[in-house]
């Protein structure tokens, strides 16, 4: 299991749009949002630039006109939710795809892009975060669907970021955190073959070790609860 603290702007708006998209909120003001929500996140230099495929349901629009339209409503307000939400300004685009000449657009029966044949494994799907992210450590173990209680790929990935969390959260000295957890099959899920706790600090850091280690101590002892946060839904990938 692989966790890391805090997202960085630029997740956190991948995050915060994703969230706002799927969220009850949007969807009663525009049902016409499917569930398919893909965000992509590119910082280039200061700049922030996201990517979003966002299924349209054809019961919902009337035309292409119409359609054009309601994708710019929910432009504005993603991109307002995203600013606010990390303070700076953010390039959206929105189904770049999409031709008014050529007549093509996004819009399924169904809300996702399974009905064209595009039906993604879950392996390929976010981490416990709820994001993908190719430039920090990150592992490969699939979360979504798995056994809450014994997938230890579920698992440890969620107990490593609830531990790097607070981390940084509690000690206030510690900056970034990352954490890395390795099972050892026979054993219980909570006596790892290691737990490695490694963190970002300016100040010495042999007086935080103390304080990390009550930290993954307090989560390893509470791993055998961790699936009640699947199941109520308290974690972003369930």
């Amino acid at each position: 299991g692989v966790g890391y603290a805090p997202l960085d702007s630029l997740e956190k708006a991948v995050f915060e749009a994703e969230r706002f998209l799927n969220s009850e909120e949007i969807k009663r003001e525009h049902p016409e949002i499917g569930e398919d929500i893909k965000v992509m996140g590119v910082r280039i230099r200061n700049k922030f630039r996201l990517t979003i495929a966002l299924a349209f349901v054809g019961k919902y629009i009337k035309d292409i006109e119409d359609y054009f339209q309601k994708k710019e409503e929910v432009h504005r307000k993603v991109k307002k939710r995203v600013e606010e939400a990390v303070g700076k300004e953010v390039e959206v685009f929105i189904n770049t795809a999409d031709s008014r000449e050529n007549s093509s657009v996004y819009i399924t029966v169904t809300g996702t892009s399974a009905e064209q044949g595009d039906d993604g494994q879950v392996g390929r799907g976010n981490r416990v975060n709820g994001l993908i992210t190719p430039y920090r450590p990150m592992s490969l173990e699939a979360a979504a669907g798995k056994n809450p209680i014994s997938h230890i790929g579920k698992i440890y990935n969620r107990v490593a970021n609830l531990i790097a969390q607070r981390v940084v959260k509690e000690i206030e000295e510690v900056e970034e955190s990352y954490c890395y957890i390795v099972s050892q099959i026979g054993k219980p899920i909570n006596e790892p073959q290691v737990l490695d706790v490694s963190v970002r600090s300016k100040k010495d850091l042999s007086m935080l070790e103390p304080l990390v280690k009550k930290i993954a101590q307090e989560e390893l002892e509470r791993m055998p609860d961790v699936w009640k946060g699947f199941v109520e839904g308290l974690y972003p990938v369930a």
